[in-house]
């Protein structure tokens, strides 16, 4: 049984993430959470910095926000043929990290899938602030980013992007092998240095993660690429595999800005249609 939490702006980018999951994990059994944050006249529950909307405005917007969550649930239901497949929702006058901080703690939550753009859905931005936002601050639980307009058709590897710096929180390293399993999808460990090599911490690193992964009965081999950019090296090794999933260890403040950010990411259209999953350091 699997609980997987859908954020959704109720957008275009939002509604392809839940029919890639949905398609991903057709043949599994699945609650489904769809989560609306939202706030009233830029109020939101527990904020001390704007006054509290006149009375009747805040449990409109409830009742409002509830009806449109509701009117997705029988629209998706409807389209589904999974009996193994049920679906919750729930909606927050509170900003999204913190709503989907509190559903992870109270319902146990496996999976976090977002869409990359959100509702704005504008070209030049490749990650939407609700998704960067997500990655950065949420620690405990892998979090799935589908690119607009992305399909599932199934999943021949996982490109894991591994600096080595640090060790794999034990419990995320579980869920990609739960993830290689079911889908056959060896895992491709990719490391990627600027100046070449590794230093001594590193090689300890891998090795650690090379005993980890045996032990978790993953299909996987290692990769180097030296003397590239990190954003240059996972676009040449994936668009030259045809990987259909990237997955990254968050460092906590600051890898998402310097690696997604960087004005040659920006260029690379490509790289931006690959669903990404995001893992966490202990």
């Amino acid at each position: 049984m699997k609980n997987i939490l859908l954020p959704t702006d109720f957008s275009h980018n939002a509604a392809n993430a839940i029919t890639y999951i949905m398609e991903m994990y057709k043949d599994d059994e699945c609650t489904f959470t769809f989560l609306h944050a939202y706030k009233v006249n830029d109020f939101e529950e527990g904020s001390l910095l704007t006054p509290i909307p006149r009375p009747g405005l805040l449990e409109a917007a409830q009742r409002e926000k509830s009806a449109m969550l509701q009117n997705l649930v029988d629209d998706v239901n409807g389209k589904n043929s999974n009996l193994k497949h049920s679906f919750e929702f729930i909606s927050a006058n509170k900003s999204l990290v913190n709503t989907v901080k509190e559903q992870i703690n109270k319902k146990e939550i496996d999976l976090v899938v977002i869409g990359t753009q959100g509702h704005t859905g504008a070209d030049e931005v490749v990650y939407g602030s609700n998704t960067v936002n997500l990655m950065e601050e949420i620690q405990n639980c892998p979090i799935m980013a589908i690119p607009s307009n992305v399909t599932f058709k199934g999943l021949s590897e996982i490109v894991l992007a591994n600096s080595f710096k640090a060790e794999l929180n034990p419990r995320d390293l579980h869920f990609l092998a739960e993830l290689s399993e079911e889908f056959r999808a060896p895992v491709r460990v990719l490391h990627i240095s600027e100046e070449g090599g590794l230093t001594e911490k590193q090689v300890i690193h891998k090795k650690i993660l090379r005993e980890r992964l045996e032990k978790e009965n993953v299909n996987f081999s290692f990769h180097s690429l030296d003397f590239l950019s990190i954003p240059l090296g996972i676009y040449s090794f994936t668009e030259s595999r045809g990987s259909e999933l990237i997955a990254f260890i968050n460092k906590k403040h600051g890898f998402f800005e310097n690696l997604l950010f960087d004005p040659l990411y920006k260029n690379l259209a490509h790289y931006s249609k690959i669903p990404v999953l995001v893992l966490h350091q202990p």
